[in-house]
């Protein structure tokens, strides 16, 4: 019964599906910073053609866009659906929300924020915005939702998985082949530099050298962080040259400088610069089905700015890639065992881990910190004698525009814990997630063991109106991952097992840990490692 109505929806929308075309309300790509390359208008939301195309990119975040270059690169015409929208950066416009007076273009459809501390604010016009949070018990999961994904939303730190953890966690893959081949691949691509000596000792920045003095203290190690981000143009924020951007608050809805390095900005624009890729954004993917001819179809549904879907549609390919974000991946492959569409699968939704994410704020500090503070982290300490496992600490800005007298730490931690997703039709996102409730307790003593060194030879004490409970976060990530990993889900490259030609390149494939790290070099960095193979063994 389902299998025959799905059918007759599909014949109807294959009859639409050749008239479609752009949408008023449908953003435009405008020219990113790679290189000379120019993005034409029409090349976001082209009108289609045919349903047909070689190649299917799911998503359009660090594994997406390094999946869509290097298809592009080899002559595969490829299309990219995106979910969320394009926030175009050009010129003087302003496409994304203030961070301090956000409105619907900041959090999807929400008519309130939802980051993880500081008020919640209220705004009217609920769209499609930028940034997402999905609540789970237990867990909630961060992602970005427009062209870009979580590059548009994330701190723009990209520091390289520890050497010392990495075989632990990616024994199949020598640490000396990702430093010498892989990870400069990435940065050859996206701009990536630390924050330069000026702009350290700018009032900008009194909170990162507090930190280092707090750090040195405690006998720890400063740790630099590698930014996505142009320091030239905070330079000339700082200087009055062009109006302020990284330096009043902006990061985490989008940069309207276009001073964030996203991948909106360098890896889609050079696919799109081959002429081998178009790209649909306002596209949501249902589920994929198994060709009885060896391709596939990918249902997909139409949404406008509000969210509302207005069309169902398909596109038929002989390559799928996956790159939805952990959360997105493992909602389509779920959907897709449940409707008997890819009935192979294996290990789908297994082995999810938040990256050992923990908060907390030490407060009431004898030191000013600074009333005006980049929001660009750029300063940490390094822990790798922490007894619950090798630590990272990042340094949080705060700008709130006046003196706090506190420090935010972002810690990055070894959590062994692991979770699972599975389909729930009783969860608005058609998929729960098994998460025990002391899943972060080995990322939380990590993260506690490191304020106490600091509180000892600093002073101050941890903020527990910020987080309740004892004042450290137990039940958000940024930095979701997992769920159709590596040597279980798929092979070596992303492969998924079960199926031939269909792929997941993304946060997905990583088993829960980028080794006390972001993940978004790492991502990317494997991606790249799985799009070389692919490219030279599966295409023809």
């Amino acid at each position: 019964m389902l299998k025959g109505k799905r059918n007759t929806i599909r014949q109807s929308d294959r009859r639409r599906f050749l008239g479609l075309t752009a949408l008023a309300t449908a953003s435009l790509y405008g020219a990113g910073v790679f290189s000379a390359t120019s993005c034409r208008k029409e090349e976001i939301n082209p009108p289609l053609y045919g349903e047909d195309t070689e190649a299917v990119v799911i998503g359009s975040g660090f594994g997406g866009s390094v999946a869509a270059l290097r298809l592009t690169e080899a002559g595969i015409p490829t299309m990219m659906l995106e979910m969320g929208k394009q926030y175009e950066v050009q010129g003087t416009n302003r496409p994304f929300s203030s961070t301090l007076e956000p409105d619907g273009r900041s959090t999807w459809l929400r008519s309130h924020t939802v980051l993880p501390f500081g008020p919640k604010l209220s705004f009217y016009d609920k769209q499609v915005g930028v940034l997402d949070r999905v609540d789970f018990d237990n867990m909630q999961i961060y992602r970005g939702t427009c062209l870009g994904g979580g590059s548009v939303v994330y701190g723009c730190m990209l520091p390289q998985a520890n050497e010392i953890l990495w075989p632990q966690e990616f024994p199949d893959i020598s640490y000396d082949e990702m430093n010498s081949k892989w990870y400069p691949k990435v940065r050859s691509i996206i701009p990536i530099s630390y924050v330069p000596s000026d702009i350290l000792n700018s009032q900008y920045y009194q909170f990162a050298r507090v930190a280092f003095e707090h750090c040195q203290k405690a006998g720890m190690e400063k740790f630099y962080i590698p930014a996505g981000v142009d320091f030239n143009s905070m330079r000339a924020e700082i200087n009055g040259i062009i109006p302020k951007s990284l330096i009043n608050g902006e990061l985490l809805y989008g940069v309207n400088s276009g001073a964030k390095h996203s991948v909106d900005r360098n890896y889609i624009p050079a696919a799109l610069g081959t002429g081998k890729l178009t790209i649909q954004t306002l596209t949501k993917v249902n589920y994929i089905e198994a060709l009885p001819d060896g391709r596939y179809e990918v249902q997909v549904e139409k949404i406008d700015i509000k969210g509302n879907p207005y069309k169902k549609q398909t596109v038929r390919a002989k390559y799928v890639f996956v790159c939805a974000g952990t959360l997105g991946t493992n909602q389509i492959l779920l959907r897709s065992l449940r409707e008997n569409g890819l009935p192979n699968l294996q290990s789908i939704g297994e082995h999810f881990g938040t990256n050992g994410n923990i908060m907390a704020m030490r407060g009431k500090l004898d030191d000013n910190i600074g009333s005006h503070q980049s929001v660009v982290p750029v300063s940490g300490y390094y822990q790798p004698d922490n007894p619950h496992g090798v630590f990272l600490a990042e340094q949080a800005p705060l700008p709130f525009g006046f003196e706090t007298r506190t420090l935010g730490v972002l810690g990055v931690t070894v959590n062994q814990y692991r979770g699972k997703f599975e389909l729930d039709n009783t969860h608005p996102e058609g998929v729960s997630l098994n998460w025990d409730s002391n899943g972060l307790n080995q990322g939380l003593e990590a993260t506690k063991h490191f304020m106490s060194k600091l509180m000892d030879t600093s002073g101050g004490e941890i903020l527990t109106n910020i987080f309740p409970a004892d004042g450290y976060s137990r039940h958000f990530t940024y930095h979701p991952l997992g769920g159709v990993i590596r040597g279980k889900s798929s092979d070596a490259y992303g492969r998924l097992k079960g199926h031939n030609r269909i792929y997941a390149i993304d946060g997905s494939m990583i088993p829960g840990s980028t080794c006390a790290a972001n993940p978004a070099l790492t991502i990317a960095a494997i991606a790249e490692r799985c799009m070389d193979n692919i490219i030279s063994n599966d295409l023809f």
